[in-house]
């Protein structure tokens, strides 16, 4: 039940839609995407070689400047810089080269660097010994102590790097001003780490674009159960006129397109019931038309002195009187106002087989579950009933096998009789035919029944020879449970 229920939902109009239109959002959500990251890249690329452009370049004017003082003025000059504060500069002249800790590297690192590189490279006086790293403030290291800035007292660290609650990168450059001297200064840079190590999709852009595909979803399949909810009404009276035809006529709503079929539907409904309702009168007077003047007849030829020309009489009137009887049982059987119910299919084919096994056991039949069935009950056991009666009276011995397969019962009655030509493999379900005219064990009507019976339940009946004896009948009942 769980897995027909899962493939309800999958086969469904508003699953196929929705899921069709969520991949349809996400894969132009993703292009969308790929577009904006590719434009945005590129605009960011440049913004940030033109950020270290300009920082390296006054990075190395500050150099210039340091490296032209006297030594004396250097520190004096550092120390007035510190006691200004707010700049974007922590410089020092150290007397070693210090570690500095970098981030995990990415494309972007390595260009900004490449570039703050060339440009030092082409405007340091003096020295080509130049080194260029990143790095986060919770790991940067001044001095020659290698202090953790955050470690320095709040006037120094506060005014030195103006860099507030944000976390921005900073670009260490060491420089090599003699043996005994290195250059320190650290800068920050105006731009997020998010610019340094982009994504293509972040978190919260991820849950933006599910949370709105979702919703798009929702509303989708919220107007589809709207639109087919007349559909569905549709498809129920249809069904239920396949079982007993008179149903209500279904309210017409939705779409244009929708109301145009619902609109079809009912007048098909009233014109059906029309033609029902005038072949009932036509079959009951014809019931009674014949039945009178057959009886007529009937006494009439009882009172005929030549007994011959009386047999003769009685034989044609019987023929006649069987196959009015045939046309009206006919009438009968393929009735389809018989409103459907749950059948025990195993148990009624058990009954069959009893009732055939009165005086003979001819009938074998060992079922291994019990099936039910959503049909019409005395239909069913006509179209059952006809089968093995044709199945005993031609073959002796019948074997009866039922089985389920998803909304299908097949059952499988085979006979152990002489089987049937090729050739009338189908001609043995028109009405009144029989393979031996001279056979009078039946009116012609029984397979012609079974098989329409089978029909209005959605299967089917066909015949098949045994390979070694007899004739093989398949019964095939579809639910539409």
């Amino acid at each position: 039940m769980k897995f027909s229920s899962l493939h309800s939902l999958f086969t469904s109009i508003t699953f196929r839609i929705g899921a069709t239109l969520l991949i349809i959002i996400m894969i132009a959500e993703l292009i969308a995407g790929v577009i904006w990251y590719q434009t945005n890249a590129k605009k960011e690329v440049e913004n940030l070689q033109k950020t270290i452009e300009s920082l390296m370049s006054n990075a190395a004017d500050t150099y210039n400047y340091f490296h032209a003082l006297p030594v004396n003025y250097r520190y004096l000059v550092m120390n007035q810089i510190r006691q200004i504060g707010g700049t974007r500069f922590f410089i020092s002249i150290n007397q070693r080269q210090l570690p500095v800790t970098p981030p995990k590297n990415s494309e972007r690192a390595t260009m900004l660097l490449a570039a703050a590189r060339q440009v030092l490279s082409t405007q340091v006086k003096g020295t080509g010994n130049i080194h260029l790293s990143l790095s986060r403030r919770q790991d940067l290291q001044v001095f020659n102590s290698g202090i953790k800035l955050d470690a320095l007292p709040d006037i120094w660290a506060s005014y030195s790097l103006a860099l507030g609650d944000m976390d921005l990168p900073i670009v260490v450059v060491q420089v090599k001003m003699s043996e005994q001297e290195w250059f320190y200064m650290a800068a920050t840079l105006p731009v997020p780490f998010s610019a340094l190590y982009p994504q293509f999709i972040d978190q919260k852009q991820l849950m933006f674009l599910g949370v709105s595909s979702i919703l798009l979803v929702l509303c989708t399949v919220w107007l589809l159960r709207l639109e087919i909810r007349p559909i569905r009404r549709l498809a129920k009276a249809a069904t239920l006129m396949s079982g007993q035809l008179y149903v209500q006529e279904v309210t017409e709503e939705g779409s244009k397109e929708t109301r145009a079929a619902v609109r079809a539907f009912n007048k098909m409904n009233r014109r059906v019931r029309a033609y029902i309702r005038d072949r009932e009168m036509l079959f009951g007077a014809i019931s009674h038309d014949l039945k009178t003047p057959l009886a007529c007849l009937k006494l009439r030829t009882e009172m005929l002195d030549d007994e011959q020309t009386k047999e003769k009489f009685e034989k044609i009137l019987d023929e006649f009187d069987l196959m009015l009887k045939g046309a009206l049982q006919c009438m009968r059987d393929t009735d389809i106002h018989e409103e459907p119910e749950w059948i025990n299919i195993t148990h009624m084919l058990a009954q069959c087989a009893s009732y055939y096994n009165r005086n003979t056991h001819s009938v074998f039949f060992e079922p291994d579950e019990t099936i039910n069935y959503l049909g019409k009950p005395l239909a069913v056991k006509r179209c059952l009933y006809n089968v093995v009666d044709n199945a005993v009276k031609y073959g002796q011995k019948v074997d009866i096998c039922l089985r389920s397969t998803g909304k299908n019962i097949h059952i499988r009655i085979r006979d152990y009789g002489p089987g049937l030509s090729k050739k009338w493999m189908e001609k043995v379900f028109e009405p009144y035919f029989r393979v031996n005219p001279l056979d009078e064990l039946g009116s012609g009507l029984g397979l012609t029944i079974s098989r329409s019976i089978a029909r209005s339940h959605g299967g089917d009946l066909t015949l098949q020879n045994h390979p070694e004896s007899g004739l093989i009948v398949h019964i095939r009942l579809t639910s539409d449970s």
